[in-house]
């Protein structure tokens, strides 16, 4: 069992936690809230509104005041905006939280009590939950947490690039990441709107362990204007990841090499999946120019061609209304 008690001499550090926010008035409230009612007691938050048109950083300071910094800029994308906040920030630790998410209660204490006890860790994560709207786009409570225990997730703990490569396993919305860690690594890529965090944890990972947490740390909520529900024309996460494996390769810190048969396979899927969410969902000219991209990766796979074939008949059908 790993000890999660930090030593008793230590004074707690300052965490200093990030929120980006876009016209995030439905659901901020309760975001904030679940920051400022954790029970590890030295913590600033910086909200950092990203050009909302309908009056968030307003309601967050009539409802907080000077509980709550509140920064703005144009709007430039979350990248940007927890750049700003980490460089506005005073913590030794940082952390992270969507307007439109929730964290669950302890989830600071048991963070900073493992990271005190562990110092050569720079990042701690943990689980979470999807929490879905329904139909009529409301919330129902959230589900209780299950399968919570004592310890960590060894599989996606110790120096965990390889696993990075298979899949984006740090939510950012559960990280705990050392200041000096994110200064080692120039913060987050401002050119990306999507897979910004992705592309973060990758660089982290090259400079420190991490260890996650058996316990769920927080809520994602789904709802139709989530960045995972929008059909976006950039693959981002494949992008992050190519450009990843073009500058360090295949192996780890640990000098551990990721099986390249399966990250071909990966970076197979990640074009098919964004192939088939645009056929489906978005743009035919995206669709094909995926499934293409795809077969550079697997020439021989039947659904790729098969989704090419279909994504041009649609492409042809539709002409320039569906560019």
């Amino acid at each position: 069992m790993t000890d999660l008690t930090p030593p008793c001499d230590l004074a707690l550090p300052l965490v200093s936690v990030v929120m980006p926010a876009y016209n995030a008035g439905p659901y901020i409230e309760q975001a904030i809230r679940s920051v400022l009612e954790q029970d590890y007691p030295n913590i600033e938050l910086i909200v950092v509104d990203d050009g909302s048109k309908d009056g968030t950083p307003e309601a967050v300071e009539a409802l907080f005041g000077d509980r709550v910094r509140v920064l703005r800029q144009k709007n430039g994308g979350p990248a940007a905006a927890r750049n700003l906040g980490i460089r506005a920030s005073n913590g030794t630790l940082l952390a992270f939280l969507d307007a439109d998410d929730v964290w669950l209660p302890g989830k600071l204490q048991a963070q900073v009590s493992y990271m005190l006890a562990h110092p050569d860790i720079g990042l701690v994560y943990g689980k979470f939950l999807r929490w879905e709207s329904i139909a009529d786009g409301s919330f129902l409570p959230p589900p209780p947490p299950e399968g919570d225990g004592p310890g960590l997730v060894e599989a996606h703990s110790g120096w965990i690039y390889r696993e990075l490569l298979f899949d984006n396993i740090v939510h950012i919305i559960t990280a705990l990441v050392r200041k000096t860690v994110l200064e080692s690594v120039a913060g987050l890529d401002e050119s990306l709107r999507t897979g910004e965090d992705y592309d973060l944890w990758l660089r982290v990972s090259r400079q420190t362990k991490a260890s996650k947490l058996n316990q769920t740390l927080a809520y994602y909520r789904v709802h139709a204007q989530s960045t995972t529900q929008v059909p976006r024309p950039e693959n981002n996460e494949y992008r992050v990841l190519r450009r990843t494996l073009d500058r360090y390769g295949l192996a780890g810190p640990d000098g551990l090499a990721a099986d390249g048969d399966a990250v071909r396979r990966r970076l197979f899927q990640m074009c098919f999946s964004h192939g088939y969410f645009h056929y489906w969902q978005g743009s035919s000219v995206v669709a094909q120019a995926a499934f293409r991209e795809a077969l550079d990766h697997r020439i021989s796979s039947p659904k790729a061609c098969i989704y090419w074939f279909l994504a041009w008949v649609k492409r042809m059908r539709l002409g320039s209304s569906d560019a």
